[in-house]
């Protein structure tokens, strides 16, 4: 959180991570002129965010979790360590898992310890569990491929078998959740084992050259390979004091010939030759050269921005260790999860949702990410200009808001949510356009993002009505999901606004379609006025239609349509809009964060930032149980977080436009600014300390002054020339390329600072965020309070949240089928489980390891109570348990809490 020498100081309450931040003193700087950023000892500070398990996990929902860019796995402990593995082309919308992999030992690598650690380090992409000093297990891989690979130290004598298992769970009933032209491929195994290894593949005749197969071999160690059925192969391992075992989930999409099984054998082949400690250099490598590309430190805050900058961190791993194939990291299944081929709304892309998990990485300088994202649009460009053309009969470029891998349209069509969704086109060519923005790649505007520009304003000019007065106007359409079939659907109406005057820009920046711009322009001056209504833009043009989802649509003026924000005219409307939103953190996908800060409000940044982790990240390893989505609030909280340190949306650099009020609040940064401007800039003690901008291609800078109207001076970091001196509120000022900057004020310039360098020290235990039940890693004795959301549940109990009534977290778990069913794992010598107490309520049975213990009435007449310990048990042996909550009737049954006695 600060220089070395203003580290916070950790305290160790039992065995969680409580951070007490250190009082600022904004008296240095980090900012390395040479470099034009910041100076940052990148390996130990990010060390400061690793995720700690200090006890086995065995919930497969709490794995902790490894990517390489395509494949990744989730990994817990159960007889032995198993992982699920996912890659991210394996199968459409990646809707599939790859399968499950398991590595045990006779004695088992869990038996016999005194010290147990396992480490997801995020600097070097690497998942490590070390047993005492003699067991060490490390899951890392080969960069930016399909193959990963799992190095095991084991100097214990008397092993005397080592397996290794692939497997998949029973596909017979396979639903099509993938939407796939042949399920019965889906659902037919098949496996090899020879001198070079084992594998199971399937999909292997799908018509669209998914598929793919899963393979293992062994470097270090001598092994036999066998099949043990049509859905398990298996490799029995020589025991040894160092192996490899290299595993891979080889697609045919990209397999020469779409041949996935030779895949797999060259792909294993090439990495054993290449051996496990030249391909572990090179992993890390890639990894460390990925965080050097930018910085974030939002620190201070009574330590709770710690918590918020460690998911920050942790966010940006989980997305880029799965989104650098040929497809985009789906926001629910992308490469982590422990759910088989469960999933929920694979058959396509929403926009809205992978817009929340992609949109941060312009600013954080990872402009690779987003073309995965955009490419999935751009490919796609001849196949929705045809269907544009069949459904509307218009010459233009109409995206589905529901879009599957190939362009197909099923998902929105069949739906009365999405069919009359328009806008997804404008928010698919306006993200293309910020792409060429922030790389200034000609090429990329000529060929791809203005063809995609200047169809979507074609279909629009065509879509659009014109009354007797010759205003435009959107006669019939979908304000988003919520509002269906209505008249100036806002989202069009800003569409319009924002993606017209970028099509007459380019078109003339070309050089092309002179003869569209009139139409395009006359548009735009006579296009009706956005609906409002008591100061605040409505949705669409009243009376409000009924509701059908929970989005804040008026809101996405403010983000991600970028038409209004901090210093435009119309910021007290978009301010009132934002504060009477319908939906405020609605679902997991809630962008009201990024909208703050926009809009300037930095403590409500801040809070919103917690709240959307209050309400949705339950589980110790980051991850959510709501089923709605995984990895959108994770994206949500990257761009909030980037949004509050620097904006550059209306071409203007501002830093620090959302920073939380209160001195205790430490603010650092180097981010991507359009046109290739990476800022960099330090806040401490309410105060900003300098501006520091490289120029990538020597673009204009256009900068608002940090201090208001305090004199402000520009100076060149190479020779220390004064170029600019002023008192505006707003500045700009040429640049060179490859050069840097520093706007710093006249009475206080950067020399005034001391000059110092960023770095932190190792994580060590959980962490967890006050006020919440929000926990990062595990501690060792898994004691305390423990949310509902971290046990497992059957499919007849239901979360519920933002309850209002005072429970734990404000949420519950509850059910009305007899014999439904939850369970939660723990180590202690006893156990408190906590429950409402209410007139409505019913009876639930309770079992500890097996054993039944009580039939407990919820019942109480009289006001509701809550956080009641409505069963005990203590005087264990402290050991593992399972207690087993089982309702009995139709009345409502329910779990709140458990506190665990170590």
């Amino acid at each position: 959180m600060r220089s070395l020498r203003l580290l916070p100081v950790a305290v160790l309450v039992g065995a969680t991570l409580t951070v007490v931040p250190a009082t600022a003193a904004p008296t240095d700087a980090a900012f390395s002129t040479s470099a034009g950023r910041l100076d940052v000892d990148h390996a130990s500070y990010l060390a400061k965010h690793d995720v700690v398990y200090n006890r086995p996990n065995t919930n497969p929902d709490h794995g902790l979790t490894v990517g390489n860019g395509r494949t990744g796995a989730m990994v817990w402990q159960s007889g032995g360590l198993t992982m699920q593995v996912s890659n991210v082309d394996a199968s459409q919308q990646t809707a599939f898992g790859a399968g499950l992999l398991n590595l045990a030992t006779s004695p088992a690598m869990d038996s016999g310890y005194s010290t147990f650690q396992q480490r997801l380090s995020l600097y070097d992409g690497t998942l490590t569990t070390k047993y005492d000093n003699n067991r060490t297990v490390t899951i890392m891989g080969q960069p930016n491929s399909e193959v990963m690979g799992i190095h095991v130290e084991d100097t214990r004598g008397g092993v005397n078998a080592v397996t290794l298992e692939l497997s998949l769970w029973d596909v017979a009933n396979l639903g099509n959740s993938g939407d796939v032209p042949d399920i019965n491929t889906w659902r037919t195994v098949s496996g090899y084992a020879d001198a070079t290894g084992a594998g199971i593949s399937r999909g292997q005749a799908d018509p669209q050259r998914f598929g793919y197969t899963l393979a293992a071999t062994v470097e270090g160690a001598n092994y036999s390979a066998s099949v043990v059925n049509n859905s398990r192969v298996r490799l029995s391992i020589t025991p040894s004091p160092s192996y490899t075992v290299w595993f891979t989930a080889s697609t045919r999409l990209n397999a020469p010939g779409n041949n996935s099984v030779g895949q797999a054998r060259s792909a294993l082949s090439a990495v054993k030759s290449t051996g496990y400690a030249t391909t572990f250099a090179n992993y890390r490598n890639w990894w460390h050269s990925f965080w050097d590309r930018s910085f974030v430190q939002y620190g201070g805050l009574g330590g709770d921005a710690d918590y918020l900058e460690n998911v920050y961190y942790l966010s940006t791993y989980l997305i880029a260790a799965g989104g650098y194939g040929n497809y985009p990291f789906h926001f629910i299944n992308g490469v982590f999860r422990a759910t088989g081929d469960a999933t929920k709304w694979s058959n396509a892309y929403w926009y809205w949702n992978q817009r929340d998990v992609y949109n941060s990485f312009l600013a954080s300088n990872h402009i690779d990410l987003m073309n995965t994202f955009n490419n999935l649009y751009s490919r796609n460009y001849a196949a929705l200009k045809a269907y544009t053309q069949t459904r509307y009969g218009v010459d233009g470029l109409w995206v589905p808001e529901t879009m599957g891998w190939d362009g197909n349209a099923r998902g929105t069509v069949n739906s009365d949510y999405t069919k009359n969704v328009l806008s997804t086109g404008y928010e698919a060519a306006f993200n293309m356009y910020l792409q060429y923005r922030y790389t200034n790649d000609g090429a990329y505007l000529r060929n791809v993002v203005y063809p995609y520009i200047r169809e979507v304003t074609k279909f629009y000019s065509r879509i659009l009505s014109v009354d007797g007065s010759g205003k435009y106007y959107m006669a019939n359409s979908n304000s988003h999901e919520t509002y269906w079939n209505v008249r100036n659907a806002i989202t069009d109406l800003a569409a319009v606004r924002s993606l017209f005057p970028i099509a007459l820009a380019v078109s003339q920046q070309l050089g092309v379609d002179a003869a569209l711009r009139p139409e395009w322009q006359r548009i735009l001056d006579n296009l009706v006025a956005y609906p409002q209504e008591n100061g605040a833009y409505l949705p669409h043009q009243p009376p409000l239609s009924q509701t059908r989802n929970n989005e804040n649509v008026a809101a996405e003026l403010i983000w991600p349509y970028n038409t209004t924000g901090i210093g435009s005219p119309d910021h007290q409307t978009a301010l009132n809009t934002w504060n009477t939103r319908p939906f405020p953190y609605g679902n997991v996908w809630a962008n009201d964060a990024i909208q703050a800060a926009r809009l300037g409000l930095g403590d409500q940044t801040f809070a919103g930032l917690k709240r959307m982790l209050q309400q949705y990240q339950n589980y110790p390893n980051g991850f959510t149980n709501n089923t709605n989505g995984v990895f959108e609030y994770h994206g949500v909280h990257l761009s909030a977080m980037n949004e509050a340190l620097l904006q550059s949306y209306n071409d203007k650099i501002r830093v620090f436009p959302a920073a939380p009020a209160g001195s205790s609040f430490v603010g650092k940064f180097t981010l991507l600014a359009k046109n290739g401007f990476l800022v960099s800039s330090e806040r401490e003690a309410n105060e900003t300390k300098y501006v520091g901008l490289r120029s990538q291609w020597g673009a204009t800078a256009r900068v608002v002054n940090p201090w208001g109207t305090q004199q402000v001076r520009v100076r060149r970091g190479s020779d220390n020339a004064v170029l600019l001196t002023t008192s505006a509120a707003e500045f700009e000022f040429g640049t060179t390329a490859n050069t840097t900057y520093v706007v710093e004020r006249t009475a206080k310039p950067l020399g005034s600072y001391a000059t110092t360098r960023l770095t932190g020290s190792s994580n060590q235990g959980a962490k967890s965020l006050s006020g919440t039940a929000s926990t990062l890693g595990l501690d060792a004795t898994g004691s305390g309070l423990v949310n509902n959301t971290q046990g497992n549940y059957d499919s007849n109990w239901h979360l519920t949240t933002g309850r209002g009534y005072g429970d734990y977290n404000d949420d519950t778990h509850h059910s009305t089928t007899v014999n439904a069913t939850a369970t939660y794992t723990f180590t202690g010598t006893g156990i408190q489980y906590l429950s409402e107490r209410n007139g409505d309520m019913g009876t639930v049975d309770v079992y500890l390891d097996n054993a039944f213990e009580a039939t407990v009435d919820l019942r109480a007449a009289g006001a509701r109570q809550v956080q009641q310990v409505v069963w005990q048990k203590s005087g264990l042996a402290r050991a593992q348990h399972t207690i087993r909550i089982v309702n009995r009737s139709t009345s409502v049954g329910m779990i709140d809490a458990y506190r665990i006695t170590p």
